[in-house]
C-alpha cells in the first residue's frame, strides 16, 4: 500500500482482521482489497467472490475495474510497531517480591477503598526501598543482565527507573504474558513523574488478559487511566483500561471490536476528546461505545465509585 521496508504490517487471523503500523490503516478482507489492489467497495466484494468461487446472483457479467488509488506518503521508513522487549523473567520476579508496602495498601485500601481481592488478581504491588531490591535482583540476575531488562536507567551504577515510593501495575497480553510495568508516584513530591514505563516498551491495554473470556454479550467498561479500571472491577464490573487520554497504539483499539463496550467519560476535555477517538477508530468495524454519564459533582468513576460506596455504608 506504501513504500516499506520493514515488517510493519499485522494479520489476526483469529479476528479476520489487518492492521498497518505505519500508515495506520486496518480492516477486514474487503478493506485490505481495496487498499492493496485499488477496488472500489463492490468491486472488492466482486473480485473475492470470484477468487474464493463464491456464487453472487444476479451478477449479470459485470467486470471489476481498478479505481486510481493514490498510495499513502510514509515520512518516516521505521515501522512504528517495533518496541523493545522487557526482561519478562526479571519483571515477575520484582513483582513477587515487592508485595504491598504500608503506604500502598493505606492508598489502596483506604484513601480509595479498592476490593482486596481485585488488587490480587491484578497482581499489583509496590516499592518503597529501591536499593534493597535492586541489590537482590543483581545478586539473583548479574549485573549486566539487569542493565539491559528495560527496568534501569542507562548508567552505570543500577538504578531503577521508577520514583519511590509507587505502586507497580503489570500489564500482560490477552493471553497471558507480562510485557511491561507502569509505576504510579505516591509520594509527596510535586516535581517527581507520577507515572513511569519502560523507555521504549509499548503501551499497550490494561487488564487486557480478561479480553479471551469476555464474550460478546458481556458489558465491557472502557477507562482512561488504571485507577478507574480498579474501580469498575471493584464493583463486579469486567473493565480493561488505556493508561491516558492518549491512543497510543490503534491495534489495541482494534482488540475491542465486537465487544459489548460501555464506557464513563472523564468529565474534561481530554475524557472527551478520548470517547470520541476511541469510537472514531471503532467506528469502520462496525464496533460503537455506549456513554455513561457521571454523577454531578464527579470527575471521573474514581470519584462515583467513592460516592456511591459512601451512600451504601
Amino acid at each position: 500500500m506504501h513504500d516499506d521496508h520493514d515488517p510493519s504490517l499485522k494479520f489476526s487471523p483469529s479476528k479476520n482482521m489487518f492492521f498497518c503500523f505505519v500508515c495506520n490503516k486496518g480492516g477486514g478482507p474487503i478493506q485490505l482489497v481495496m487498499e492493496h489492489e485499488g477496488w472500489s467497495f463492490q468491486d472488492a466484494c466482486l473480485w473475492l467472490a470470484k477468487e474464493f468461487n463464491i456464487i453472487i446472483p444476479e451478477n449479470r457479467g459485470y467486470v471489476p475495474r481498478r479505481v486510481s488509488r493514490p498510495k499513502t506518503v510514509v515520512k518516516n521508513n521505521k515501522s512504528i510497531g517495533i518496541y523493545k522487549a522487557i526482561d519478562t523473567e526479571i519483571g515477575e520476579w520484582l513483582l513477587n517480591h515487592s508485595g504491598l508496602s504500608f503506604e500502598a495498601s493505606k492508598f489502596l485500601f483506604q484513601t480509595r477503598k479498592y476490593k482486596p481481592a481485585v488488587v490480587e488478581q491484578l497482581r499489583i504491588a509496590s516499592l518503597s526501598e529501591p536499593q534493597d531490591i535492586t541489590i537482590k535482583m543483581e545478586r539473583t540476575f548479574g549485573y549486566e543482565r539487569c542493565r539491559k531488562s528495560g527496568f534501569f536507567w542507562d548508567n552505570e551504577k543500577l538504578t531503577l527507573i521508577y520514583d519511590s515510593p509507587c505502586l507497580l501495575f503489570p500489564f500482560y497480553t490477552s493471553d497471558g504474558r507480562l510485557y511491561s510495568i507502569q509505576s504510579r508516584y505516591i509520594g509527596t513530591n510535586p516535581k517527581t513523574a507520577r507515572f513511569r514505563f519502560p523507555k521504549d516498551v509499548k503501551q499497550g491495554i490494561f487488564n487486557a488478559q480478561i479480553l479471551d473470556s469476555t464474550s460478546a454479550s458481556d458489558r465491557l467498561y472502557i477507562s482512561e487511566g488504571i485507577t478507574d479500571c480498579i474501580a469498575l472491577l471493584s464493583t463486579g464490573k469486567k473493565s480493561v483500561a488505556f493508561p491516558g487520554a492518549g491512543i497510543h497504539h490503534h491495534e489495541d483499539v482494534l482488540l475491542l471490536v465486537n465487544k459489548n463496550l460501555y464506557m464513563y467519560p472523564d468529565r474534561d476535555e481530554a475524557g472527551e476528546r478520548f470517547y470520541d477517538k476511541l469510537n472514531e477508530i471503532l467506528k469502520p468495524y462496525a464496533s460503537s461505545i455506549r456513554r455513561l454519564s457521571l454523577r454531578e459533582g464527579c470527575k471521573d468513576y474514581s470519584d462515583m465509585y467513592l460516592q456511591l460506596l459512601k451512600e451504601n455504608e
